[in-house]
């Protein structure tokens, strides 16, 4: 096999480096950013509509955006199964009250985070100059 011809995952899927913003690909340059909203549920609806309606004005102005919500929570239950396995197995009593403490503080913590969202927006610049991309940066954040 050649240098030139890896056929490696990077290859596949188009992935040259990463930049200072996201990753540079064969295409396009896609830069991410992460969003955390403000705890909406102690909002009024009236102020939650215009956060919305703020949001959305931004996000229409910005072509070739792609936006992934995810649950900050999605970890807990492979923690909380290692911890259960780990309390099956352990025979030192002051340990296994430590386990026990553990997985109580999981099961707390993940009723309070069982809300919490986080997103993520990825956007594709094709021909923007890097001080481009960090000037909408600056916009978003």
């Amino acid at each position: 096999m050649t240098k030139n011809k890896r056929n490696g995952v990077q290859d596949l899927i188009g992935l040259e480096r990463f930049t200072n913003y996201g990753v540079k690909t064969d295409k396009a340059e896609i830069v991410f950013f992460s969003v955390e909203p403000t705890n909406i549920s102690v909002l009024s609806s009236a102020n939650i509509e215009i956060k919305v309606h703020d949001l959305t004005i931004v996000l229409s102005m910005i072509p070739d955006l792609e936006i992934i919500a995810m649950d900050s929570a999605e970890r807990f239950d492979g923690n909380k199964w290692y911890v259960k396995e780990r309390l099956q197995k352990e025979e030192n009593p002051a340990v296994r009250e430590l386990l026990q403490a553990d997985h109580d503080f999981l099961d707390e913590i993940q009723l309070e985070m069982s809300s919490a969202r986080r997103f993520m927006f990825a956007v594709r610049f094709r021909r923007e100059k890097p001080e481009q991309i960090l000037l909408l940066k600056c916009v978003i954040i």
